[in-house]
């Protein structure tokens, strides 16, 4: 069943299969390609896990050997993460200061290097949706479907996410990331895309993820502190409960399949190896540690040097170069910062009023106004400040997401629609029509609007109790 292949990294085994991969992102552009079939992808993602799973080291989830005894050990785990954030709360009664974000820029860098993980959030479940007949699938399609918003925007946790990126100007930055941060999201495109008989992965690495994390819970309280809208980080601690949301359904399915396992061994292997996919890739615990908004700042200079090295004066020299000289090489951009704080331009750990730069690009009448975005000026307002000052100055008018009520179809849109709408008629039995639909609820599909659409009919078929009270279209 595994392909045996060692390798001292799982990116240096599994590229050995294809030499189009070099890196993650390569993973995840592949698996997010439309012109990509299916069946290329599960053939892909079959060698990706088979060399992956030689590797992990299973140690420590021997608990996972008696499902009678999981779901003890996930309340056991769901209370203590509920006492330490109790603790965290008490801490910040004493004045003590924000532990993942001290600054909004903070903020916008986690924000930033999330987002490969987020903008395929669930994606691991869309092959339990292939096997939609086989009744104790029907968990994990719910949770699946529920990650797609039943087809509505607002609910969809990708379009959630990048309305999130969008609302901030954060695009750029998500773009420009190291390869590393695609790792984890390259493991569960994967998994969305894994053969019947990798099944218990999918499941075990589901009954990992949709437990209640103390780093979502201390998240989603510091960005509301700072006025970001925490709304997508929110919606996953009230889903993701213990009692009857995804965590629970995610349990359920561990069980019901379990109980049909031909080789309950094997069964609980996968398992437990799905479960510690989990930690494959950098986590968000370890992004917050390793936040750096002076790097942020820098990247932020260097992209604006691009443009502004042909249209500075000539005559304005710093260190012997002109402006558009320092700013001609992105490698120059820290020397060049730090020419500005050596002749004054910028006073670091001050407030910002005193640097005659942050005057220049935030004064409507400065020579450079409107040249930074409004969340770059926080992200250089914050460096300048320091984290010391920019922590206690952190304050900002709440700014709500404008969430779109309906969705505004283009042309496009509209004839994709209204052509998988005749094929849907056209078809004279459930069956037919969810087979139909299930291509449209793919990873790389399911947010686009034809995607959004398929997927509330899909939702309608499959689950039409629960989706009784929503408007179809």
């Amino acid at each position: 069943m595994f392909v045996s292949t060692k390798s001292s990294s799982s990116e240096s085994s599994i590229k050995n299969h294809n030499h189009q991969f070099k890196n993650f992102k390569d993973w995840v552009n592949f698996f997010q390609d439309q012109q990509i079939s299916t069946a290329v992808k599960t053939e892909q993602a079959e060698h990706y896990l088979s060399d992956l799973i030689q590797q992990v080291d299973v140690v420590g989830t021997e608990w996972l050997d008696q499902p009678a005894y999981v779901e003890q050990y996930f309340l056991e785990q769901h209370h203590q993460t509920c006492a330490l954030f109790q603790a965290y709360l008490e801490r910040r009664k004493q004045q003590q200061g924000r532990e993942y974000f001290p600054t909004v820029a903070h903020a916008f860098e986690f924000l930033a290097k999330v987002a490969p993980v987020k903008l395929v959030d669930g994606s691991w479940l869309y092959s339990s949706v292939q096997n939609w007949n086989r009744p104790e699938n029907k968990d994990l399609i719910y949770i699946y479907l529920e990650e797609l918003g039943m087809g509505h925007t607002r609910a969809n946790h990708v379009t959630m996410y990048q309305e999130l990126l969008n609302h901030y100007e954060l695009n750029s930055y998500a773009e420009q990331l190291d390869v590393s941060y695609y790792e984890q999201a390259a493991v569960q495109l994967a998994l969305a895309y894994a053969p019947p008989e990798y099944l218990p992965l999918v499941i075990g690495f589901n009954l990992g993820y949709e437990q209640l994390p103390l780093h979502l819970l201390i998240t989603n309280y510091e960005l509301a502190e700072l006025a970001i809208d925490p709304h997508y980080f929110n919606v996953h601690i009230t889903i993701d409960n213990a009692h009857n949301g995804h965590a629970h359904k995610s349990l359920q399915a561990y069980l019901d399949h379990y109980t049909l396992a031909e080789d309950p061994a094997q069964y609980l292997d996968l398992i437990k190896k799905g479960y510690v996919l989990n930690d494959i890739g950098k986590s968000s615990t370890e992004i917050i540690t390793q936040l750096n908004p002076e790097q942020l700042a820098l990247k932020v200079f260097q992209n604006k040097a691009l443009i502004g090295q042909y249209i500075h004066n000539q005559k304005c020299q710093f260190s012997g170069k002109t402006i558009n000289e320092w700013l001609s090489d992105p490698a120059q951009i820290a020397d060049f910062l730090k020419v500005m704080l050596e002749k004054g331009w910028i006073v670091k750990d001050a407030a910002v009023e005193q640097s005659r730069f942050w005057k220049i690009i935030d004064d409507p009448d400065g020579k450079m106004f409107g040249v930074f975005n409004a969340t770059e000026k926080q992200i250089i307002k914050d460096w300048i400040q320091g984290a010391t000052l920019a922590a206690r100055l952190s304050t900002r008018s709440k700014s709500q997401l404008n969430h779109q009520t309906e969705s505004v179809l283009n042309h496009i849109d509209q004839q994709q629609i209204h052509q998988l709408k005749n094929r849907l008629n056209r078809c004279a039995a459930a069956e037919q029509k969810i087979d139909l639909l299930i291509p449209y609820v793919a990873p790389h599909m399911h947010h686009q609007e034809v995607g959004l659409w398929a997927t509330r009919q899909l939702s309608q078929l499959l689950f039409p109790f629960q989706t009784q009270a929503m408007t179809y279209s």
